[in-house]
């Protein structure tokens, strides 16, 4: 028997059909966050299913992942949404105990606040009417708006990281934490018709295509950062940032419009990519099964 990834809402019925029985398992994870435990796109999933296709364990190979995570979600939504369904997982007797949370969040919040609010009051500064040839990238990021919006990601974080502490089943499991890898900012939404997310936010705010992998970068640091700030709360334990911004993966072609390099789209990867970054959970999941 394989490892196998079931989204929460699917597990009540597999249960119920007698077609998933948790004592065949050897490992049990829960997935909770975005896209990059989600899926890149409606028809390419993500990590777990990666993960899933290669998992090794100490106690043998059969791993369950429940997923609770969806394309999309920011920090902010999962601390302030840390609703019934994450606390049934983690307060409701099964019969069987989580080894790991794998837990992925941050990277749409910056997202997100480059792209949606109007020119110049989100994360990116407005650069038009500037000299284009004088700008540099540290011109376009807004640090003191990346930092107010961090101090809220801490808070949410600091939200979740309670709650699963908290509970009387799972309150002393690892929480395995993604750390993203910096995309290339180019025309390459998730869907078709749809826009990319980077390249439209820097188009909107004026921001020069020749800075446009600096700033990305920049934004990405920021991000890493973010994640592993998350580790230096006092009398936190049991917290393990992945390395998976340290992964090469191949970058996309910037003039591509679907999949290029490891890259399915603008900001997430594809299944080469996918099995790259599996690799690397797979090392720090081996040190906390240990």
């Amino acid at each position: 028997m394989a490892s196998f990834v079931l989204y929460d809402r699917d597990f009540s019925r597999e249960v119920n059909q007698g077609t998933l029985q948790l004592e065949n398992f050897d490992h049990y994870f829960l997935c909770e966050g975005d896209s990059w435990m989600d899926r890149s796109s409606p028809a390419q999933l993500s990590l777990p299913w990666a993960l899933a296709n290669s998992f090794r364990g100490p106690q043998g190979d059969r791993a369950l992942f429940i997923n609770l995570s969806q394309f999309g979600h920011t920090m902010r939504q999962i601390g302030d949404c840390l609703n019934d369904v994450f606390h049934q997982w983690l307060t409701t007797p099964l019969g069987v105990r989580f080894d790991a949370l794998l837990f992925s969040a941050g990277g749409n919040d910056f997202i997100d606040a480059a792209l949606i609010p109007p020119p110049g009051e989100g994360i990116l500064v407005n650069v038009r009417g500037r000299n284009p040839n004088r700008l540099r990238s540290e011109d376009c990021v807004d640090a003191a708006a990346v930092a107010a919006m961090v101090a809220g990601m801490d808070e949410d974080f600091r939200r979740l990281h309670d709650a699963v502490r908290a509970s009387p089943l799972h309150g002393d499991i690892p929480i395995l934490l993604n750390s993203y890898n910096a995309p290339v900012a180019r025309d390459a939404p998730a869907v078709p018709g749809r826009r990319a997310w980077l390249a439209e936010a820097y188009r909107k705010n004026g921001i020069p295509r020749r800075l446009w992998n600096e700033v990305t970068e920049r934004i990405f640091i920021d991000v890493k950062f973010t994640v592993t700030g998350w580790l230096e709360e006092d009398g936190r334990e049991g917290l393990f940032v992945v390395p998976t911004d340290a992964v090469p993966l191949v970058p996309a072609d910037p003039d591509a419009t679907g999949s290029s390099g490891d890259w399915l789209n603008e900001i997430h990867p594809n299944v080469s990519g996918w099995e790259k970054l599996a690799d690397v959970w797979q090392q720090d999941l081996d040190r906390v099964l240990a």
